[in-house]
This record gives structure tokens, C-alpha cells and sequence, in this order.
């Protein structure tokens, strides 16, 4: 497993990358920060997704800084509407624009996106739940996934594994994966429903999962659940890295849920 995520800034934008992803050259690759933007308040600054009540015309305008700060283009980017479940969502050339310009055309219930087209952007929102990226650069296909603790008990990451393999012929040994800053176990406390839901899906794994157990309250490792479901389906450890960034934290530089702020920040993937 390799630790961290780098960090970037362009045009007073501040962008995070995967290092293994980056060696490839094969993709444009970026989860954003919060820093960059024109959005004011609970939105400061760099609100990316329109399923917020941010203006319209200033989510615009952050994803148009944003986009070029990476070097895409916004008419590429696909949009999802996530609603933690464990629909992933085959994305080809004719829905390339889908939610990039109006919340009207989002790709509906859906929290993970793949293809191997390139020229198209996936682009996922969070604000503590877990960003999973992937890629593989032998069969050139990539995805991303949104993991709260529904679907990282649902285990959309490792079902996204499955669909690669079938839609693409990917093998899970090749594959690369970045599991991106999100909510740490240093923060993250969850009841007894979720203590139960989780233990349920991940018998051999508790301890691994959990810390301090107190009048029915736990802490849960995202980052270890989603590792281990990964593990599960046959990538190979030395190809996940993790960011460790914890964005109740670093709320500076994160947007958080629980840290009272509205904003999204973004994860995003696209084939040169």
C-alpha cells in the first residue's frame, strides 16, 4: 500500500493527484480542495456540484477554473447524481456532458462511473464520503466510486472491480487505485445501526474498522474498509495508495458535512 496523495496549485487552484496514475501519462487525473473559487459562505470557495444550493452561475465559473487548472475541458465532464447505493453507471461517448453545464441532465441514481473512451471526464462530488478512483493501463479503462458507509458496506469499490472485468477485461492485478481524502477514523463516529451493518459485511475485519467503542458509538477506517474489499477482489496492495487526508481536519483546505459546510469537492478521471 503507498501513502499519500500530491499536492498542486495552478492559478491560485488547489488540486490533489494520484502518483501512481500520474507515471502512466495515460490520464488527466485531480480531486479538488476547496481553494480557488468565487461561491462565499458555507460554499467557500471552490463549490463544484449543482445538488447544492449554491448559484448556479458560481458553481459554473469554479468548474471553469477547475477545468482549466487541469487541462479539461468542462464540456467533457459527466456528472452523476449519487445517492449511496451501488449503481455503476458504463459511460460512452454520447453521454459526454452529462450534468457539466445543469443538474437536469445528471446521469440518475447512480455512484460510479466507467469507461474506456478517452476525451471524457469522470467527475464524482464529496464532502466526506470516500472517493475511489481506477485505472488500469494495460486495457486503458478507468472509473470512480462513491463510498459513504452505504456503499462501502454495499461494496460499490469492489463491485466497480467486477464491472471493469466484465465490461473491459481488465484483470484486478493490473489495476491501479486511489482511495482519495475523505472523513478519517480519527473522526468518523458512527451508531450502533452502522456498527451492525458494518460488522455484517466484514465478519473477519472489526478490529481493523473500529476504535473506542463506547456507549454504543464507534469510529470507523473508511479508508481500511474500501482497502480490504479491494484486497477482496484481487488488486494488489503495493497498487492502492491512500491519501490519509482526513477532510474534517484539513477543513482549510475541505469541504466537510460534518464540519457544517455545504460545499462539494470533486474527483475526477479522464483518458488522454
Amino acid at each position: 500500500m503507498s501513502e499519500s496523495f500530491v499536492s498542486h496549485e495552478k492559478n491560485g487552484v488547489g488540486f490533489f493527484s494520484i502518483p501512481s496514475f500520474d507515471k502512466t501519462n495515460l490520464v488527466v487525473n485531480a480531486f479538488s480542495g476547496r481553494k480557488g473559487g468565487i461561491s462565499k459562505g458555507k460554499y467557500s470557495s471552490l463549490n463544484l456540484s449543482f445538488l447544492t444550493e449554491d448559484k448556479q452561475e458560481n458553481i459554473m465559473k469554479n468548474r471553469i477554473r477547475f477545468a482549466t487548472a487541469i487541462g479539461i475541458s468542462p464540456e467533457s465532464m459527466v456528472n452523476a447524481q449519487q445517492v449511496h447505493e451501488d449503481i455503476i453507471y458504463k459511460v460512452t461517448i454520447k453521454d459526454k456532458g452529462r450534468g457539466a453545464f445543469e443538474r437536469d441532465t445528471l446521469i440518475p441514481a447512480t455512484d460510479a462511473l466507467m469507461t474506456n473512451e478517452k476525451g471524457i471526464t469522470l467527475m464524482l462530488f464529496f464532502a466526506d464520503c470516500v472517493p475511489v478512483v481506477f485505472l488500469d493501463p494495460i486495457k486503458k479503462a478507468i472509473a470512480v466510486t462513491h463510498a459513504g458507509w452505504k456503499g462501502t458496506v454495499a461494496k460499490i469499490a469492489a463491485k466497480t472491480v467486477k464491472a471493469l472485468e466484465l465490461n473491459y477485461g481488465v484483470k484486478p492485478e493490473n489495476i491501479l487505485v486511489g482511495i482519495g481524502p475523505s472523513i478519517g477514523p480519527c473522526h468518523y463516529q458512527v451508531d450502533h445501526t452502522v456498527i451492525a451493518k458494518v460488522a455484517e459485511a466484514f465478519p473477519k475485519s472489526e478490529k481493523l474498522l473500529f476504535d473506542k467503542k463506547e456507549n454504543g458509538y464507534a469510529y470507523l477506517n473508511l479508508w481500511e474498509a474500501n482497502r480490504i474489499q479491494l484486497l477482496e477482489v484481487g488488486i494488489s496492495d503495493k497498487n492502492i495508495t491512500v491519501a490519509g487526508l482526513c477532510t474534517y481536519c484539513f477543513q482549510d483546505n475541505f469541504f466537510s458535512h460534518r464540519g457544517n459546510m455545504m460545499g462539494r469537492q470533486a474527483a475526477v478521471i479522464m483518458l488522454k
